[in-house]
């Protein structure tokens, strides 16, 4: 089997790449989806969901969550069973996009900068 893992971009005491595995990493994988906007990698130019577009238009939120499902499809293919959920919150402020894996289920809250979170640590 092989382990869900992610570099980081630092390095730990032995100078060596830091690493997260398992759903510290499929946090991560799903952060850097959402908020890639599209044309940042020019070997993919369609990957990125590109979250900030949707920051202010309430009525494109089907569209953010079929955009999200295809994203997983296609570029985490092995995540593709995820279910996914965009919930309103504080009077419609805000949105948290809940994205279930397996048991886990990740939120992404737009008011929090560092990204998803797991519900076990809510």
């Amino acid at each position: 089997m092989v382990k869900n893992r992610e570099y980081l971009y630092s390095i730990n005491n032995f100078k060596t790449p830091k690493t997260v595995e398992d759903k510290d990493a499929i946090g991560i994988r799903l952060v850097e989806l959402i908020d890639m906007e599209p044309g940042s990698d020019p070997l993919h130019p369609d990957m990125g969901i590109g979250i900030k577009k949707y920051r202010f238009n309430s009525s494109d939120l089907e569209d953010l969550q079929n955009r999200i499902s295809s994203q997983i499809e296609t570029y985490l293919p092995m995540y593709s069973t995820a279910e996914i959920n965009i919930i309103r919150t504080a009077e419609d402020k805000t949105l948290n996009i809940e994205i279930t894996i397996g048991d886990i289920t990740y939120v992404y809250d737009t008011e929090i900068a560092n990204g998803p979170v797991t519900l076990e640590d809510i």
